[in-house]
């Protein structure tokens, strides 16, 4: 395999990875935001009184999820 056909393929396979890697990062930012939607948004509408116990838990799965999404970025790596 020529030097042109190894950079070719290296550059292909990084693609992908990184394709993959913005997919999962969109999944869990999704999912934060169900996860904050459902556990924070609608329980403080239908009871503002009692609703923030609870809620910070999903508050913050929901964060976490957020923070996974952003980590996935740092494993992207250089199509050059």
């Amino acid at each position: 395999m020529d030097e042109a056909a190894r950079t070719k393929a290296r550059k292909l396979a990084a693609k992908r990875i990184n394709e993959r890697l913005k997919l999962l990062a969109s999944f869990f930012n999704a999912l934060a935001l169900g996860v904050i939607g459902a556990g924070v948004i609608i329980p403080t509408v239908a009871d503002m009184t009692r609703a923030w116990p609870k809620s910070l838990v999903w508050l913050v799965t929901g964060l976490v999820l957020h923070c996974a999404a952003q980590s996935a970025f740092t494993f992207l790596r250089s199509e050059d």
